[in-house]
């Protein structure tokens, strides 16, 4: 069976802790006294180190994380359809960039991320009073690079991260907000503290944190410098993802698709750091790919409940290369599904061939019209990332393992950081070797002979599309707020959300962000 026992064998500590967070959460106080000879056992390390972990599924749930880093962007869009997916207008209104303190996605990541923070505290000052050895030294640097990952995480979305020691056991006091330069300073510090402590992938492979991941976490912290801490940090950026790219340890493969079946593992060279999942246990649908944007009549296998919902726009699709970019399109199981991975346009068929209807009778034909307020059914272009296993007995549990680091990424966040910083050669150099791998079965995706930030951004979308990167893409270049299909210009303060009102609500040292 293909798992790893840090993200499923969890214990009791994932509840007894999940409690210990930076908001409102905060307030539920833990008797220590409950579960004390637990943490008193070192027999129990695992089960301290696993609950950071698992809040890592949190960042691959669609309705939430995902949902505020692609559906606030140009390239993922949830119009309302008759009755379905109006949600009293919480999709809208990521779209066009009206939420306020009170949307619910917002709340819930911040809850969240909060948690998965907390949870790394937690870890380190447990595992911390244990007789230190190899295992719990190795943890302990796990759990203390997760606590900067979350950090990061929550700085990129709202500016302002709230920390505390992970020894101050008083959760009445209320915790240090950080933000600005304070705040990235302090997450990259955290992140080179552990980094030549930890292990390397060939050791504990992408499952774990490893020094790959801290060095890619630690590139693209410095790609993202001159918005997070208002300074140009190119150098850094690309010396730490030299020493990604110069390990050894990752390839860019010629097979693009092969990174999104539904077999996929952690295994696969060009992962840096993964999710593991599974569709042996119940997980929920927030970790479904297909579900959302699929037709309702797309059935196929044992996938049943299909919603209809998540689109792209035509001003993302119109960027692409569609015949020569293997990105685009890739058929491989359209004999088991009836529909390719990539980009899903036009007519669309079942698993038998046979041309599929909407629910009057229509044929279904995917076009890339949309209108926010009120789509026909086959309004939108709709994308297929993640591959489904079509025989799947949980048709809710992806069985895909998701990588939120990998080689790629770090590519282009080096050639972005060369080309701003003056090497407009040695970032072509990287952009064209990432596109070299990129062709479509035979066709020959062309190098670029010249190069623009703009040409940086576009192969940003074409390689990470739909993976949760294009709303930090878009503010570092300086386009979030601009214009899209059905999304007017927006204020710049909508660079950064609300901050929950219920996360204000218990601390008193943070205030809201400017514009809200």
């Amino acid at each position: 069976m293909k798992r790893n026992n840090i993200l499923f064998s969890l214990s009791v500590f994932f509840l007894a802790f999940s409690m210990m967070g930076c908001t409102d959460l905060e307030e539920n106080i833990i008797d220590e006294t409950l579960g004390g000879d637990l943490i008193r056992n070192p027999n129990n390390v695992q089960s301290l180190i696993n609950p950071p972990y698992a809040s890592l599924r949190q960042l691959i749930e669609w309705y939430d994380y995902w949902g505020l880093q692609q559906i606030t962007t140009d390239e993922t869009v949830f119009p309302t359809r008759g009755t379905d997916w109006f949600d009293n207008g919480a999709w809208q209104q990521l779209h066009v960039h009206t939420w306020n303190a009170d949307h619910i996605r917002l709340k819930n990541v911040w809850d969240a991320m909060s948690r998965g923070l907390s949870r790394s505290n937690t870890a380190i000052h447990y595992i911390g009073q244990f007789e230190q050895n190899e295992t719990t030294e190795q943890y302990i640097n796990e759990a203390r690079f997760l606590r900067a990952y979350y950090m990061y995480v929550i700085y990129d979305l709202w500016g302002k991260v709230p920390f505390r020691p992970s020894d101050q056991l008083d959760f009445s006091v209320t915790p240090q907000v950080l933000e600005g330069k304070e705040a990235v300073d302090f997450i990259i510090e955290e992140v080179k503290a552990v980094l030549p402590n930890l292990k390397t992938r060939t050791e504990v492979g992408t499952e774990r944190v490893t020094q790959g991941a801290a060095n890619a976490l630690l590139a693209k912290l410095y790609l993202n410098y001159e918005v997070y801490g208002g300074a140009e940090m190119w150098s850094e950026a690309i010396s730490y993802a030299d020493d990604v790219i110069n390990s050894g340890e990752y390839e860019v493969t010629d097979d693009y698709w092969s990174m999104f079946q539904h077999d996929v593992t952690g295994d696969h060279p060009e992962f840096i750091f993964t999710v593991p999942m599974s569709d042996e246990f119940d997980m929920g649908g927030g970790s479904v790919w297909v579900n959302f944007t699929l037709h309702y009549s797309q059935t196929f296998g044992n996938y049943t409940s299909l919603w209809n919902g998540g689109s792209t726009t035509s001003t993302f699709v119109d960027t692409w290369d569609r015949d020569n970019d293997a990105r685009f399109y890739d058929d491989r199981i359209m004999d088991e599904t009836g529909f390719n991975q990539g980009f899903l346009i036009g007519q669309q068929y079942g698993p038998d061939g046979e041309p599929l209807e909407m629910r009057n009778g229509d044929p279904l034909i995917f076009v890339p019209d949309i209108v926010l307020g009120d789509s026909p059914e086959n309004y939108g272009v709709r994308v297929v990332k993640f591959a489904p296993k079509p025989e799947t007995e949980r048709q809710f549990s992806s069985s895909n393992d998701v990588p939120i680091l990998r080689i790629s990424d770090i590519y282009l966040t080096r050639a972005e950081a060369k080309f701003r910083n003056g090497d407009e050669a040695g970032a072509l150099e990287d952009i064209n070797f990432i596109r070299s791998h990129r062709s479509a079965e035979g066709m020959e995706l062309p190098e670029l002979e010249t190069l623009t930030l703009n040409d940086i951004l576009d192969e940003r979308g074409f390689e990470l599309y739909w993976e949760g990167f294009r709303r930090q893409d878009l503010i570092r270049f300086g386009k979030f707020t601009g214009t899209w299909q059905e999304k007017p210009a927006t204020d710049a303060t909508k660079t950064v959300f609300a901050l929950p009102t219920s996360a204000i609500d218990v601390n008193e040292d943070l205030t809201q962000n400017d514009g809200y």
